[in-house]
């Protein structure tokens, strides 16, 4: 149904232009009409990645990485295979290493939080399940927010990956905490499974974090403990969802831990205008290839733990 809508757009952008241009357009030849159907269809795959990256900043802001990682990122095995989550400290390679440190970890760092906030507001929360707290509290007195500016967006010429990136100004704070202001880049290799866009390659570029303090909503103030907790919220969730994937082999490659990696100083050793020379800001291009600069590990990086890269070319032939 999908693809469907996108081809009847497509065509619908052709016909406008043709019209646009009267009588004489009957005169465009073929290979014309096709150049113009082509241009129409690489306008709505730029939309279609920008709106994916802004989906990944809503969900991010709203702590929904598991809804993020089932939606928005790659689910064919081949991709999920080479998928990968950078930062300066290093990357998640495989999808489930991702959910390892991207789901698990924040579902346990907001828990963790969730559980101060309660303590430190003399909130009863003693009879609850986890996932009962974290479905009310998690996120209480948090704040994630990592906007994007300045799109780049290149689509592959053969119109099967695409590359973007964004500058972000952002800020990261917790009640009770000090909070952090926190410039960084955003740079996302995409690939098309079927005729959707998914997230393949994350890597974020951090220039500086800054810190500050704050105090959101209070210490001492009373949330409304009149929620109550859905019964959704207090079945237990499967210990081995499916949607993590079977990717743990590759998991100890520049694997550094979620929670408990040092925070950035002031200004990162890896600051992004000294940098600025080796980050793959993207440029026209034909086709993917892990040969060439992009926003994963290098193709020898892959390679070394033991990632076959020729089965990856060979399922997109």
């Amino acid at each position: 149904m999908k693809k469907s809508l996108k081809i009847i757009l497509s065509l619908v952008c052709v016909i406008a232009m043709i019209a646009s241009l009267g009588i004489g357009a009957l005169a465009y030849t073929d290979e014309e009409i096709a150049k113009i159907a082509s241009d129409a269809q690489r306008a709505l795959d730029v939309q279609a990645v920008e709106n994916i990256m802004n989906r990944h900043v809503m969900y991010h802001c709203y702590g929904e990485h598991r809804e993020e990682m089932e939606e928005l990122w790659v689910q064919e095995p081949e991709n999920q295979a080479t998928a990968s989550f950078g930062q300066n400290q290093g990357f998640m390679v495989g999808y489930g290493s991702i959910w390892d440190g991207y789901v698990t970890g924040h579902d346990e760092s907001w828990l963790s939080s969730a559980k101060r906030y309660c303590q430190n507001n003399g909130i009863d929360v003693s009879g609850w399940t986890d996932d009962q707290i974290l479905e009310v509290y998690g996120g209480v007195g948090q704040l994630l927010l990592h906007v994007t500016t300045t799109a780049i967006i290149e689509i592959a010429e053969d119109g099967k990956t695409a590359k973007g990136f964004w500058y972000s100004p952002g800020m990261i704070a917790e009640s009770g905490q000090s909070g952090n202001t926190i410039y960084e880049a955003y740079g996302c290799d995409f690939i098309k499974e079927g005729d959707e866009w998914k997230m393949w390659h994350l890597h974020m570029f951090t220039d500086f974090m800054g810190s500050f303090y704050i105090t959101l909503g209070g210490s001492s103030g009373e949330p409304n403990t009149s929620v109550a907790p859905t019964a959704a919220a207090s079945a237990e969730a499967p210990a081995d969802s499916s949607a993590q994937g079977d990717m743990t082999e590759v998991d100890e490659f520049l694997r550094h831990d979620y929670l408990s990696s040092p925070q950035y100083s002031e200004f990162s050793k890896h600051r992004l205008r000294s940098e600025m020379e080796v980050i793959p800001i993207p440029v026209p291009y034909e086709s993917w290839s892990f040969d060439v600069p992009n926003f994963g590990p290098t193709a020898e990086e892959w390679e070394s733990i033991g990632v076959d890269l020729s089965a990856w070319y060979a399922a997109h032939k």
